[in-house]
């Protein structure tokens, strides 16, 4: 399918903060509501804007969701690779079980959101934000790889660092979406040993 993108983009300050009224509306009503709960006329109501103040900007409601999408993915990044910026008194271990709670957090905080990301984002010509944050995330897994190891295989890093990045990105998103019976504490510890693990020495195979 296209990707949903919307009619212009904002330039001035108040067209700007008009964008971000429209946006939070939609991200209340999909917390609320849901996807099928939201439609263009239940964002209006809910921004208090006219109905050609919203299709000045946006063509239909799968835009504006996508949009609203793309902007949680930048806010969670943004907590993410701050959690994850080095500190010469950190040790490599603690500062990924910090990435690790972070991210968790800031992934519980937007279920809904997630859900839609999970659920619709495909249909609607996926996630370019996405797909920038995982470059991101993949840049600081090899720094992490570097730091924690002397000596690696130059072959390796990349297969690593990619099925790290999809396992920690992906195991997290199960875990709150899925709610499984699995203490909080004990799902971080684990996570944590697991991601870790990537930076021990390869296993070889006969």
């Amino acid at each position: 399918m296209t990707r949903q993108v919307p009619r212009k983009i904002p330039r001035q300050e108040r067209s700007q903060r008009m964008v971000e009224r429209i946006l939070d509306s939609c991200a209340r009503l999909l917390i609320t509501s849901g996807y099928d709960g939201v439609s263009t006329h239940r964002i209006v109501a809910d921004a208090g804007i006219s109905p050609g103040s919203l299709y000045q900007y946006f063509p239909n409601k799968d835009a504006i969701v996508a949009m609203t999408v793309e902007r949680m993915i930048g806010q969670i990044a943004r907590r993410l690779l701050g959690a994850w910026e080095p500190r010469d008194d950190t040790d490599p271990r603690q500062r990924m079980r910090a990435t690790v709670v972070a991210a968790l957090e800031a992934t519980e905080q937007n279920r809904e959101l997630v859900r839609v990301l999970v659920e619709q984002m495909p249909r609607l010509g996926g996630s370019t934000e996405l797909k920038t944050v995982e470059q991101r995330v993949g840049d600081f897994a090899a720094g992490y790889l570097a730091a924690v190891t002397n000596q690696m295989d130059p072959s390796r890093p990349p297969a690593v660092v990619w099925i790290a990045v999809q396992a920690f990105q992906q195991t997290i998103i199960r875990y709150v979406l899925d709610r499984p019976a699995i203490p909080r504490e004990e799902f971080i510890d684990e996570l944590t040993r697991l991601l870790t693990g990537f930076a021990g020495p390869a296993a070889v195979l006969d």
